[in-house]
């Protein structure tokens, strides 16, 4: 299951750094993991768009001092709405992913870093 999420998570990661919509394939996968209702589909698909839309913008900023702020407004934003989408067992499985997509994404950040010196 954990290999599952990290997958999922990576994906969407990469999708949002590319400026593409999350795949209905990864969509689905997140979809099933968080055993989403017919009525949830929607507003979860609508606040992962609002996600990755910011995240293009986050990875535009070329005021480095500002991104620490925006990051901190954009997850906050993010997960206020996945929290009234989500019921608390949801939210908290979708929590434990958005973690995993941030450590993961640090790491290939800073493993990209590293390999350009």
């Amino acid at each position: 299951m954990i290999a599952l999420v990290a997958m999922v998570m990576m994906t969407i990661s990469v999708n949002a750094q590319s400026g593409n919509e999350i795949s209905s394939t990864t969509f689905n996968r997140m979809s099933s993991f968080l055993e989403l209702r017919i009525d949830q589909v929607e507003p979860v698909k609508t606040a992962m768009a609002q996600f990755n839309s910011s995240m293009d913008a986050f990875y535009q900023l070329e005021d480095a001092s500002k991104r620490g702020e925006a990051w901190e407004k954009i997850q906050a934003r993010h997960k206020a709405t996945m929290k009234k989408v989500l019921d608390e067992r949801q939210y908290n499985k979708y929590l434990m992913m958005l973690e995993l997509t941030i450590k993961n994404t640090t790491e290939r950040i800073l493993d990209r870093q590293t390999a350009s010196k």
